[in-house]
């Protein structure tokens, strides 16, 4: 690695690391405010995955319609760690605009004003239970990345962390299993007790998409669930994010989408092993989800002998 992206490195961690902060801070402030919680609404809909797949983009594309009321921060996390559910629902309503607020809203637009929020970890298992039980009538928004490229870029975010992962591309391919075994076990018949492995480490874990589709798929029916295809939101943005509004039930809007948010910076090409590697492991859960969503999107997906 380069001087030069070893400083970049350096630098985005010390900002991460001040972003966590800000956020634990913030948190940690609401809960003495949070008594007034219930005179907040909940969010009509959920951007819940997957994660680098280009849902800041698209939450903050979507946050410039008049009928999208905006919560106070894009990923709350309440839904899906313990450390903010403990503080509960009217802590996580005071996240939301007010009821008054948003009924004004909607008198003043003419038609139901909404708000949501995006935390992309639709991985977790505890996320889904907890959606189901606060949010039963939530619309659910899934953006999907080719997951060979998501894994990659999900390498490079952890790489910026500030625990970076220490581990070569390949090294940390072969050590997934290992690293996030105890923590999938507990995701599965615990949920509530998982720690963060199967949520930093899943590389190969969280681009089998179809797997946690119809794991959310147990508590929401399907037309409360929407899929959407990443290579669309950078090349069509404005369609991506009207066929949102659609599913909303909101009228089209004009979006500004100029500019792609929390885009990765990396320029070291994978390794072929690594991308061959990848691309055995998804071809079933690729076959999956494309007899899912009733289209082939391209991605390799028939099991070879």
């Amino acid at each position: 690695m380069s001087e030069n992206q070893e400083n970049f490195i350096r630098k985005r961690r010390v900002r991460n690391l001040g972003k966590r902060l800000r956020r634990r801070g913030s948190a940690y402030k609401r809960v003495v405010t949070s008594a007034f919680g219930k005179e907040h609404v909940l969010p009509d809909f959920l951007v819940i995955g997957a994660m680098k797949c280009g849902t800041t983009s698209l939450f903050h594309y979507l946050q410039q319609h008049p009928g999208i009321s905006e919560p106070s921060i894009k990923e709350i996390h309440f839904l899906n760690n313990p450390k903010f559910y403990r503080f509960g629902e009217s802590w996580y309503r005071s996240n939301f605009p007010t009821q008054q607020a948003m009924d004004e809203l909607s008198s003043q637009l003419g038609y139901k004003a909404v708000t949501g929020e995006a935390t992309p970890a639709m991985i977790s298992n505890f996320y889904a239970i907890n959606a189901h039980k606060h949010l039963p009538h939530a619309r659910l928004v899934v953006v999907l990345r080719n997951p060979v490229d998501r894994a990659y870029s999900h390498y490079h975010h952890m790489r910026r962390n500030i625990v970076g992962d220490p581990l070569s591309f390949w090294d940390a391919l072969q050590a997934e299993g290992k690293r996030t075994a105890a923590d999938l076990k507990l995701n599965e018949e615990q949920p509530e007790k998982a720690g963060s492995m199967h949520k930093r480490y899943t590389y190969a874990k969280r681009g089998m998409y179809i797997e946690q589709i119809e794991y959310w798929l147990k508590f929401f029916p399907r037309e409360q669930l929407k899929v959407f295809h990443f290579d669309d939101l950078v090349t069509r943005p404005g369609e991506v994010c009207n066929a949102v509004c659609d599913f909303l039930e909101l009228p089209n809007y004009e979006f500004d989408t100029r500019e792609m948010r929390n885009t990765g910076h990396y320029t070291e090409p994978m390794e072929e092993r690594c991308r061959e590697y990848l691309t055995q492991q998804f071809r079933p859960y690729n076959r999956r989800l494309f007899e899912f969503l009733g289209e082939d999107w391209g991605w390799p997906s028939e099991v070879r002998g």
